[in-house]
Protein backbone atom coordinates (compact mmCIF):
# COMPACT_ATOMS: atom_id res chain seq x y z
CA UNK A 1 0.00 0.00 0.00
CA UNK A 2 1.20 3.78 -0.89
CA UNK A 3 1.67 5.71 2.06
CA UNK A 4 0.19 8.76 0.28
CA UNK A 5 -3.27 7.36 0.40
CA UNK A 6 -3.41 6.35 3.72
CA UNK A 7 -2.09 9.74 4.74
CA UNK A 8 -5.05 10.53 3.27
CA UNK A 9 -7.48 8.62 5.13
CA UNK A 10 -6.10 9.05 7.80
CA UNK A 11 -6.83 12.86 7.41
CA UNK A 12 -10.14 12.12 6.31
CA UNK A 13 -10.91 10.07 9.61
CA UNK A 14 -9.62 12.79 11.69
CA UNK A 15 -11.59 15.51 9.25
CA UNK A 16 -14.66 13.52 10.19
CA UNK A 17 -13.93 13.22 13.73
CA UNK A 18 -13.62 16.80 13.86
CA UNK A 19 -16.83 17.55 11.88
CA UNK A 20 -18.77 15.38 14.07
CA UNK A 21 -17.27 17.17 17.69
CA UNK A 22 -17.66 20.54 16.11
CA UNK A 23 -21.86 19.71 15.66
CA UNK A 24 -22.04 18.68 19.11
CA UNK A 25 -20.88 21.42 20.57
CA UNK A 26 -22.83 23.39 17.96
CA UNK A 27 -25.90 21.29 19.42
CA UNK A 28 -24.82 21.45 22.76
CA UNK A 29 -24.55 25.50 22.64
CA UNK A 30 -27.92 25.87 20.70
CA UNK A 31 -29.81 23.33 23.71
CA UNK A 32 -28.19 25.29 26.16
CA UNK A 33 -28.50 29.00 24.54
CA UNK A 34 -32.56 29.62 25.48
CA UNK A 35 -31.68 29.37 29.38
CA UNK A 36 -29.93 32.07 31.65
CA UNK A 37 -30.62 31.75 35.22
CA UNK A 38 -30.49 34.74 37.99
CA UNK A 39 -28.70 34.96 39.79
CA UNK A 40 -25.73 34.04 38.96
CA UNK A 41 -22.67 34.88 37.24
CA UNK A 42 -24.07 36.18 34.19
CA UNK A 43 -26.08 39.32 35.10
CA UNK A 44 -27.85 40.09 31.55
CA UNK A 45 -29.35 38.16 29.12
CA UNK A 46 -29.80 39.77 25.13
CA UNK A 47 -32.77 38.87 22.85
CA UNK A 48 -31.91 36.22 19.96
CA UNK A 49 -31.83 39.31 17.63
CA UNK A 50 -30.08 41.40 19.77
CA UNK A 51 -32.36 43.98 20.43
CA UNK A 52 -33.97 43.13 24.16
CA UNK A 53 -31.35 43.02 27.10
CA UNK A 54 -32.78 41.89 30.33
CA UNK A 55 -30.66 43.07 33.47
CA UNK A 56 -30.90 41.55 37.00
CA UNK A 57 -30.25 43.52 39.67
CA UNK A 58 -29.69 42.44 43.27
CA UNK A 59 -29.95 44.08 46.76
CA UNK A 60 -29.35 43.68 50.56
CA UNK A 61 -32.13 45.40 51.91
CA UNK A 62 -35.57 43.80 50.44
CA UNK A 63 -37.52 40.92 50.92
CA UNK A 64 -38.07 40.54 47.10
CA UNK A 65 -34.36 40.66 46.75
CA UNK A 66 -33.59 41.17 42.92
CA UNK A 67 -35.44 42.76 39.27
CA UNK A 68 -35.21 42.14 36.24
CA UNK A 69 -35.21 45.18 34.02
CA UNK A 70 -35.75 45.31 29.92
CA UNK A 71 -33.54 47.57 28.25
CA UNK A 72 -34.98 48.56 24.57
CA UNK A 73 -31.63 49.18 22.62
CA UNK A 74 -33.07 50.68 20.13
CA UNK A 75 -34.62 53.19 21.92
CA UNK A 76 -32.87 53.32 25.61
CA UNK A 77 -36.07 52.99 27.11
CA UNK A 78 -35.49 50.78 30.38
CA UNK A 79 -39.26 49.14 32.13
CA UNK A 80 -39.12 47.08 35.12
CA UNK A 81 -40.74 43.85 34.29
CA UNK A 82 -40.40 41.23 37.63
CA UNK A 83 -39.28 41.59 41.00
CA UNK A 84 -38.51 38.06 42.32
CA UNK A 85 -37.23 36.31 45.78
CA UNK A 86 -35.04 33.41 45.66
CA UNK A 87 -34.03 32.87 41.46
CA UNK A 88 -35.44 32.82 38.19
CA UNK A 89 -34.36 31.25 34.76
CA UNK A 90 -35.02 33.28 31.75
CA UNK A 91 -35.69 31.84 28.02
CA UNK A 92 -36.11 34.05 24.95
CA UNK A 93 -38.18 33.08 22.27
CA UNK A 94 -36.85 32.69 18.71
CA UNK A 95 -38.22 35.73 17.49
CA UNK A 96 -37.68 37.91 20.10
CA UNK A 97 -40.79 38.69 20.74
CA UNK A 98 -42.06 36.82 24.05
CA UNK A 99 -40.14 35.44 26.81
CA UNK A 100 -40.58 33.47 30.15
CA UNK A 101 -39.63 33.87 33.34
CA UNK A 102 -39.52 30.40 35.61
CA UNK A 103 -39.81 31.82 39.11
CA UNK A 104 -38.73 29.27 41.42
CA UNK A 105 -40.59 30.90 44.10
CA UNK A 106 -40.13 28.23 47.35
CA UNK A 107 -38.82 25.52 47.71
CA UNK A 108 -41.67 24.15 47.05
CA UNK A 109 -43.19 25.60 44.42
CA UNK A 110 -42.07 26.86 40.65
CA UNK A 111 -43.84 29.08 38.66
CA UNK A 112 -43.66 30.34 34.66
CA UNK A 113 -44.80 33.38 33.59
CA UNK A 114 -44.78 34.55 29.83
CA UNK A 115 -44.12 37.98 28.56
CA UNK A 116 -44.67 38.87 24.99
CA UNK A 117 -45.09 42.74 22.95
CA UNK A 118 -45.72 45.03 24.52
CA UNK A 119 -43.83 44.09 27.72
CA UNK A 120 -45.70 45.98 30.38
CA UNK A 121 -49.47 45.08 29.35
CA UNK A 122 -48.74 40.87 28.39
CA UNK A 123 -47.93 38.84 30.92
CA UNK A 124 -49.72 35.47 31.84
CA UNK A 125 -49.29 33.34 34.86
CA UNK A 126 -49.33 29.81 32.98
CA UNK A 127 -49.67 28.04 36.24
CA UNK A 128 -53.26 29.32 36.06
CA UNK A 129 -53.33 28.03 32.68
CA UNK A 130 -52.82 25.04 33.07
CA UNK A 131 -54.89 24.83 36.13
CA UNK A 132 -57.42 25.91 33.67
CA UNK A 133 -56.86 23.66 31.37
CA UNK A 134 -56.64 20.54 33.85
CA UNK A 135 -60.34 21.62 34.71
CA UNK A 136 -61.63 20.51 31.78
CA UNK A 137 -59.91 16.88 32.15
CA UNK A 138 -60.49 16.60 35.86
CA UNK A 139 -57.16 16.76 36.93
CA UNK A 140 -57.14 20.52 38.30
CA UNK A 141 -56.06 19.09 42.06
CA UNK A 142 -52.60 18.27 40.31
CA UNK A 143 -51.66 21.71 40.70
CA UNK A 144 -54.21 23.21 43.50
CA UNK A 145 -54.54 20.28 45.96
CA UNK A 146 -50.67 19.26 46.34
CA UNK A 147 -47.95 20.42 48.69
CA UNK A 148 -45.18 20.55 46.12
CA UNK A 149 -45.55 22.12 42.43
CA UNK A 150 -43.02 22.68 40.24
CA UNK A 151 -44.32 23.71 36.92
CA UNK A 152 -41.57 25.46 34.70
CA UNK A 153 -41.25 25.75 30.66
CA UNK A 154 -38.18 23.43 29.74
CA UNK A 155 -37.83 25.21 26.15
CA UNK A 156 -39.62 26.77 23.35
CA UNK A 157 -40.01 24.15 20.48
CA UNK A 158 -41.12 26.63 18.07
CA UNK A 159 -41.81 30.60 17.53
CA UNK A 160 -45.43 30.07 19.50
CA UNK A 161 -44.87 26.98 21.17
CA UNK A 162 -43.51 26.22 24.49
CA UNK A 163 -42.70 22.34 26.46
CA UNK A 164 -43.63 22.60 29.73
CA UNK A 165 -43.26 19.66 32.66
CA UNK A 166 -45.21 19.75 35.63
CA UNK A 167 -44.22 17.73 38.84
CA UNK A 168 -46.57 17.71 41.92
CA UNK A 169 -46.51 16.06 45.18
CA UNK A 170 -48.81 15.21 47.40
CA UNK A 171 -52.06 13.98 48.49
CA UNK A 172 -53.66 14.82 44.77
CA UNK A 173 -51.27 13.45 43.26
CA UNK A 174 -51.83 9.73 41.77
CA UNK A 175 -51.70 6.80 44.81
CA UNK A 176 -50.20 10.14 46.86
CA UNK A 177 -46.62 8.77 44.71
CA UNK A 178 -46.20 11.87 42.41
CA UNK A 179 -46.92 13.09 39.05
CA UNK A 180 -44.70 13.99 36.28
CA UNK A 181 -46.10 15.18 33.19
CA UNK A 182 -45.52 17.22 30.16
CA UNK A 183 -47.75 19.86 28.21
CA UNK A 184 -47.23 22.38 25.38
CA UNK A 185 -48.52 25.71 25.90
CA UNK A 186 -49.65 27.66 22.04
CA UNK A 187 -49.67 31.68 22.62
CA UNK A 188 -53.11 32.45 21.68
CA UNK A 189 -54.52 28.58 21.63
CA UNK A 190 -53.52 27.04 25.19
CA UNK A 191 -52.44 23.90 26.15
CA UNK A 192 -52.95 20.01 24.85
CA UNK A 193 -50.87 17.43 26.35
CA UNK A 194 -47.48 17.32 24.76
CA UNK A 195 -47.05 13.46 22.24
CA UNK A 196 -43.50 13.43 21.21
CA UNK A 197 -44.87 11.22 18.45
CA UNK A 198 -46.28 14.48 16.55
Amino acid sequence: MHPQPMRQRTLLVALRKSSLVALLLSLTVISTAQRVSFPGRVSESKSPNGRYIIQNLDYDDRELAHDLVLLDTKTGTKTMIYSYGRSVDLLWSPESDAFVINDHEGSNSTRPLLYSLPWTDHKTDLSEKLADFLRDRHDEDLVRGNDHVYFAVRRWIGPHELLCKLEAYGDASPHGSGYKGYYVYRIGEGFRVYNPKT
